[in-house]
Parts: C-alpha cells; structure tokens; sequence
C-alpha cells in the first residue's frame, strides 16, 4: 500500500498524474438579448445538457470546463486565468455576412486593435495584460469565430440560419478538443 500525503515528496500516482494535466476552457462567449450574438452561450448549453451536470471530462482526460460567459474586456481575465488552453467560441461581423458560416481562428491571428471605446479591452490585449501581471492565463487559444448578420438588434432568439449552424459548430468544438486533448 502507498502513502497518501496532501504535501511533500509523496503522492500517491492518481494525485500526480492529476497535477500534470492541462486545463482547457470553452467560453461561449455572447448576449442572448442581441439574437444571434448569444450563439456561443447556446451551444455551451448544448454541451454542457449532453454531457450533463458535470462539466468535467473523464479522469483519463485532461479537464474541460465549459462556460456561458458575456462579460467582455478585462473582466474576462478572472474568468480565463488559470487555464492553459482556451477555445472561445463567439459572433464576428464581416462585410457580406453568411449567417452561420464558420472560421477558425489560432490566438495568433486574433487582433491586437482595442474596441470601439478606450474602455474596452480585446481579449489579446486581456492576455497580454494577465502575463504582465504574472497569471497563469492559456497559451494555447483557438476561436470558433461565426458570422452573423444581425448581432446588434435587441431581439432574443438565434435566426434560423444560426439554429442550423449549430450542430456544425458542435462539431468543430469537438474536433479542437480532441486536438487539444493530445500531449
């Protein structure tokens, strides 16, 4: 039999293998009462409904919390510190909008410009603030970035369009985790 100790040289090997493991978040990121800005926070209620109340992958996995969030700015650095990998997934505005359509963003392709108000803070500028700062913020991040046509009308409800592309964004998620699931 092991010792089992809290502290000190002696874990027991669960204990050690738990320390090791990286931790990833997945931010649905959005406002539901703006329509299809909330698409985010929809399909982390999707996840979250399917894999249940507990939103922690399998011991034998890295863990994974998934989480509704629509703070924006600094405020998202409470949120994301402590994580080592991040996969937010959130509306973006393009000239000609294809509502429901999907792009995939490496953190390093994320702009570095502030908002429309020196109040607001970009999460690249959140991340860079929180190394500063010395947190523990991800290294690794990845946006599920999808079009959406209207984002700014207060209305609650995804569109049609947006509905459908759900499942799609479902299915991109779960292919990053796996990626990121791999040492």
């Amino acid at each position: 039999m092991r010792a089992r100790f809290s502290g000190g040289p002696f874990f027991h090997d669960s204990e050690m293998n738990r320390r090791k493991k990286t931790k990833t978040l997945v931010l649905g990121l959005g406002n539901e009462l703006y329509g299809d800005d909330g698409v985010g926070i929809h399909v982390v209620r999707q996840i979250k409904q399917k894999i249940g109340a507990n939103s922690t992958s399998l011991k034998d996995k890295n863990p994974i919390d998934f989480l509704e969030c629509s703070l924006s700015g600094l405020a998202l650095l409470d949120v994301i510190a402590g994580y080592d990998s991040l996969i937010i997934i959130d509306t973006i505005k393009s000239a000609d909008p294809k509502p429901g359509n999907i792009r995939l963003l490496d953190g390093t392709q994320l702009r570095h410009i502030p908002g429309p108000s020196p109040h607001y803070v970009s999460v690249p500028q959140t991340i860079e603030i929180g190394r500063k700062l010395g947190l523990k913020v991800p290294s690794r991040i990845q946006v599920i970035a999808v079009e959406a046509k209207t984002m700014y009308n207060l209305g609650e409800g995804l569109t049609q369009e947006m509905k459908k592309a759900i499942p799609r964004i479902i299915q991109e998620l779960q292919i990053l985790l796996k990626k990121f699931q791999k040492p």
